[in-house]
């Protein structure tokens, strides 16, 4: 998005890189899982005088200890009106409980302040009336970053496309009569900014829209990549009510509604922690982090209270043998990654090529723990972010843990600013919005035809709907691939040459 406080050239690399402001609402696009074990899969040969290595590291990070630390989100949370959204007070209380663990074990802990622009929803109200009846109210969401109605709304017809129409093109509204009129659509492939641009040019006042899932009472709030791509106010409903609607649109006597979307900017500041350990080559260093903020509409415990845990645990882990590592780990917690990446982004974009090239490999995380949990090792198939899948690979396929590997791209999340700004990255997660396959079901489990994670972005993404198990199981592998490159020179090497 284009905003006062973050370079254009930052927005134009996150706008091809992303497809949604729902971080991570890309399907899992995988290809096949791993069927030999890797450079990865033998156990670290780095020990160090005091006994680190990166199975003793990762036995200390298992799901139960990292769950004391989801447990403090939770609590945080519920204080703090339900969600940790990084403009809120439990984001900012959840900023105090991890630099505050972290001092408590021996680390310096630095509190960098970034600056952006926020888009605070002042009334977003959706009224409808079926022919004659009554009027009655459905939850709405404003897309974020989309233009405002009047105060009074907008009053107009409800107009839905025939069946197997999608809106995507100028024909789909022939015969249609749109103009003047709310258009309900389900969001398609083809991009909700790219259907709100050709429902405006059919002379429509404003979009309603639905994502379709097989949780259909869900709501997702959107934003728009670029603000100047939208030229009519957007609203999201849920699939049940979308659907509804649609279908109350084409009755006789068709629907009318009234559509309130009222937002302004904010300039704010939001944070990001940073602790590193204090021995370790400074110019070999490995960055482990996760964003700490929630989306305001939840508490985000899986999204991505998950990561963040787990990069505490490992970092309380690390702690008594941060003299001893032998390439120097920088544990980070991002800021307003909700709104696309802008803790990481900010930092990146401050640091200087020097600083930049001191950095050898980036590992981060998201949803590691879904109720309908899958596991997903990110890998571009070359390069020094292959490397990285490498340790990965092997560290599942040693301990008989299936996975798929997919793109880095195919979850939005802060390690693509690192990609884009030629840094090596790596990381796992455990699905999102992807619907499982019979084949997935029966390589992890769970359910076919249901989401990995049905509470991503949603007020049940809280502790009782972690899967313990998958926590238990990707939580230590993140931890062993960051002692694994903290403590042997060759692997740090091998990432290096690879991006040669």
């Amino acid at each position: 998005m284009r905003t006062s406080s973050r370079p254009l050239r930052r927005v134009l690399r996150l706008t091809a890189a992303a497809a949604l402001t729902l971080t991570c609402l890309a399907g899992q696009q995988t290809v096949a899982a791993a069927t030999t074990a890797p450079a990865g899969n033998a156990p670290a040969r780095a020990d160090d005088p005091r006994g680190l290595t990166a199975d003793r590291l990762a036995a200390q990070v298992r799901g139960r200890e990292v769950f004391r630390h989801l447990r403090a989100f939770q609590r945080i949370a519920d204080a703090s009106g339900g969600d940790r959204g990084y403009n809120r007070p439990g984001f900012t209380r959840s900023v105090r409980y991890v630099a505050g663990r972290l001092e408590a074990a021996g680390y310096a802990v630095q509190r960098q302040q970034v600056p952006y622009t926020d888009f605070d929803v002042t009334d977003e109200r959706l009224s409808v009336r079926k022919g004659h009846g009554r009027a009655h109210d459905v939850p709405v969401l404003m897309t974020r970053f989309t233009p405002s109605t009047a105060a009074s709304g907008v009053r107009a017809r409800a107009v839905a496309l025939p069946e197997g129409r999608t809106g995507c093109a100028a024909d789909d509204y022939d015969g249609v009569a749109v103009r003047g009129s709310v258009v309900v659509l389900a969001r398609n492939a083809c991009g909700f900014a790219h259907q709100q641009q050709v429902a405006a040019r059919a002379g429509a006042r404003a979009v309603v829209m639905y994502y379709p899932t097989p949780s259909p009472e869900n709501n997702y709030r959107l934003m728009a990549m670029d603000p100047a791509d939208f030229s009519i106010p957007m609203g999201m409903v849920s699939q049940t009510d979308g659907e509804r609607l649609a279908r109350q649109a084409t009755a006789r006597n068709g629907a009318r509604v009234r559509l309130t979307l009222r937002a302004r900017n904010v300039e704010r500041t939001t944070v990001n922690l940073i602790a590193e350990t204090r021995g370790g080559d400074p110019d070999d260093v490995v960055v482990l982090g996760g964003h700490l903020d929630s989306v305001p509409e939840a508490p985000g415990i899986n999204d991505n209270g998950s990561t963040a845990a787990t990069v505490l645990q490992t970092a309380l882990a690390m702690a008594p043998h941060q003299d001893a590592v032998r390439n120097k780990v920088r544990f980070m917690w991002w800021g307003a990654e909700e709104i696309l990446d802008v803790g990481s982004g900010y930092y990146v974009d401050h640091l200087s090529p020097a600083e930049r090239g001191r950095i050898a490999a980036v590992l981060n995380g998201e949803l590691l723990a879904p109720s309908n949990s899958g596991r997903f090792v990110w890998d571009p198939g070359s390069g020094g972010s292959h490397e990285i899948a490498e340790l990965f690979a092997g560290y599942f396929t040693r301990h008989g843990l299936p996975f798929e590997r997919q793109d880095p791209g195919a979850i939005g999340s802060d390690h693509l600013v690192f990609q884009a700004a030629g840094l090596p990255v790596g990381g796992i997660d455990g699905g999102n919005l992807g619907v499982k396959t019979e084949e997935q079901q029966a390589r992890f489990g769970g359910t076919a035809g249901q989401m990995f994670d049905p509470c991503y972005h949603q007020p049940c993404d809280r502790l009782d709907a972690i899967d313990r198990t998958a926590l238990d199981r990707n939580a230590p592998a993140l931890a062993w691939v960051a002692a694994r490159l903290a403590m042997d020179d060759d692997a740090v090497r091998a990432v290096r040459r690879a991006e040669r």
